[in-house]
């Protein structure tokens, strides 16, 4: 080959790279995180198990097969497999572990309340994340070294506006006697911990307050399940477990509203953690690190309508600012170490869920 065409070639190569260079910036494009992406594509798969409509199911696991392989020239397949509810999924790592057996996933994704129940199991791996993603993987978003915020959750409660009797603003209109009868909630009282909390409510009032909801409550339902709430089978479901289910079946027609509750000013977290005994233990990493890129976060955003308020491009941001502006209320963090630290709140909901269930 003559020395002209060693440089067309060269030239022609170096314009082929660019883009994916450039892509890769927008993605992270640190050292750090073009070693993982290697190294993630020398494992060549991701294995992820939760329930279809976490971070949008198989849809949102080829999306972010092809996001991931586009900005660091990987040839990575994610495979996806239906699972149970996160506390399963989580008792199910566990279990492998306790056994020295691989963990059926290799990124667990969970709610803050579970995450702190965990703890004590020693179920994740840490990581070098903020090396990952400087400007996103910040002190605010990673705790313990280990887990990584993904989607911010407010308290609050969905229902029906075309065949609402009226329109709740808060958890105490629901008591109305024209709400009799149309509600739903969980079994295991989802959101009650924080309501019960010092910085909510109180355990006595939450108490109190169940005592009167449950005269209300028709009976019981999956935080995801707003298809019963669109065709009428209930008229409302409180609590919900964030804002996500409700804002995607809207995005989508539903007839439904849902109201952020402005006497419970908490947020708490879905993390993205990665087993211990993960099968393919970069290619978590390399997920888990991703997802809080604008371009991952865009994902979730698209597939779940939700995301993570402490960035500024966030939805979820705008909805929290809306009701601090509304209600004159300053939202706090229940993150991991405040729900070890909601001893009281965590007691209380044990006996509400308790009375509920007996109603």
């Amino acid at each position: 080959m003559s020395r002209w065409a060693k440089i067309a070639a060269l030239a022609a190569a170096t314009l082929a790279v660019a883009p994916l260079a450039a892509r890769a910036q927008e993605a992270g494009d640190t050292d750090a995180m073009k070693a993982l992406a290697a190294a993630a594509d020398k494992e060549g798969t991701i294995l992820l198990t939760w329930s279809s409509d976490t971070l949008g199911g198989a849809d949102g696991a080829q999306k972010f097969e092809a996001a991931i392989n586009k900005a660091y020239g990987t040839h990575i397949h994610i495979s996806w497999t239906p699972g149970p509810a996160m506390p399963v999924v989580g008792s199910q790592i566990a279990m492998a572990h306790a056994n020295n057996l691989p963990s059926p996933t290799d990124v667990y994704m969970g709610f803050s309340r579970d995450i702190a129940s965990e703890l004590k199991y020693d179920l994740f791996q840490t990581a070098p994340w903020k090396s990952y993603v400087p400007d996103r993987l910040t002190d605010q978003v990673v705790e313990h070294d280990t887990y990584v915020k993904v989607e911010s959750a407010t308290l609050g409660f969905t229902y029906n506006k075309k065949l609402a009797p009226s329109e709740p603003k808060e958890l105490a209109d629901l008591l109305k006697p024209e709400w009799t009868g149309k509600i739903a909630t969980t079994s295991f009282g989802a959101g009650w911990d924080q309501i019960a909390a010092t910085d909510a409510w109180g355990p006595d009032k939450a108490i109190a307050f169940a005592q009167k909801f449950a005269k209300q409550v028709a009976g019981f339902m999956r935080c995801g399940e707003t298809e019963r709430l669109s065709t009428g089978e209930f008229l409302a479901m409180a609590t919900d477990c964030s804002d996500g289910p409700a804002s995607e079946s809207i995005a989508h027609g539903a007839p439904l509203g849902r109201a952020i509750e402005p006497t419970v000013p908490l947020i708490s977290y879905f993390y993205l953690a990665v087993p211990k005994n993960a099968v393919h233990p970069n290619g978590g990493k390399l997920f888990v690190a991703f997802s809080a890129t604008v371009e991952g976060q865009k994902i979730i955003r698209d597939e779940t309508q939700t995301d993570l308020h402490l960035f500024p491009e966030s939805v979820e941001r705008q909805r929290i600012e809306q009701v601090q502006k509304e209600f004159g209320t300053q939202f706090k963090n229940a993150d991991i170490d405040w729900q070890i630290g909601n001893t009281a709140g965590n007691a209380a909901q044990k006996k509400i869920a308790d009375i509920i269930q007996g109603k």
